[in-house]
């Protein structure tokens, strides 16, 4: 059991209070590390103060970068200019900016969405449009080619725009029939990205093999005759919910989620 202790008893002596350090001056703190150690750690500060710094800079350019993909997503949005009528419209086209080639009453409906000068598309065509010609030809389906231009600035003239503009004088001279021999030779001629395209001369020459009047199909091609429309049609894309091509539907379908699933959904249907 504790006691407590006698009243009389001998108090403990308390230690006498250092004296404080005068007006002015710190105690000083003893810091044992070595002259290393505290360049070391002076290195380790800066490095944790930069990256805190970096993070900020890193934060305000994402959150610069999400505004400006927001505005650009709204902007891509309402850039349709399919409310302003284009100056001239090939004779034949579709009210969804398209080209149909075969018979009205084929078993499938196939459109596909497509630019001159993609190389991707270009790669479709080789690998389907023998089979696909063939097809048209049978009756076993019809197709729509909807041709849109955002590829001219991988072109040094222009061949996207142009070979669009160039296909749709062909299709309202000639009809159908040349236009899909010409698309065939618009994609032949395709040139790689960074370089340029067929010149006009050449794309008349090859419209007349195709079938068209060389007369009237010249004027068409050398005006720009059908540049609006074919802006429209492009606007008229992003519109429908497509973002790039080749892109295909079947029967109102979308066909596979790329180029390779697109092909093979195709050719399944084809044989």
């Amino acid at each position: 059991m504790a006691r407590r202790p006698p009243a009389d008893a001998a108090r403990p002596r308390l230690p006498a209070p250092r004296s404080p350090a005068p007006a002015g001056k710190a105690r000083p703190m003893t810091d044992k590390r070595t002259p290393a150690e505290r360049v070391a750690q002076l290195r380790l500060d800066e490095r944790n103060a930069a990256r805190r710094r970096n993070l900020l800079v890193v934060a305000a350019v994402v959150a610069v970068i999400a505004v400006l993909v927001a505005v650009g997503l709204v902007v891509q949005g309402k850039r349709d200019n399919t409310g302003a009528p284009a100056s001239m419209t090939p004779t034949g086209v579709t009210a969804d900016y398209g080209v149909v080639v075969g018979k009205k009453d084929a078993a499938h409906t196939v459109v596909i969405y497509e630019d001159f000068q993609c190389p991707i598309c270009n790669e479709f065509e080789k690998v389907t449009s023998a089979k696909v010609q063939a097809a048209i030809k049978a009756g076993d389906i019809t197709v729509e080619y909807r041709m849109v231009s955002f590829l001219d600035r991988v072109s040094k003239n222009a061949y996207s725009s142009r070979a669009a503009n160039a296909a749709l004088a062909v299709l309202h001279v000639a009809g159908p029939s040349a236009f899909q021999k010409f698309h065939t030779t618009l994609f032949e001629n395709q040139p790689e990205e960074g370089t340029a395209g067929p010149e006009n001369s050449t794309l008349i020459d090859d419209a007349v093999k195709a079938g068209a009047d060389r007369g009237k199909v010249s004027k068409l091609i050398n005006e720009g005759a059908y540049d609006d429309w074919v802006t429209n049609a492009t606007d008229a894309m992003s519109q429908h919910g497509v973002s790039g091509t080749p892109t295909a539907f079947i029967d109102g379908k979308v066909a596979g989620k790329n180029p390779a699933d697109t092909i093979e959904a195709l050719l399944k249907l084809i044989g």
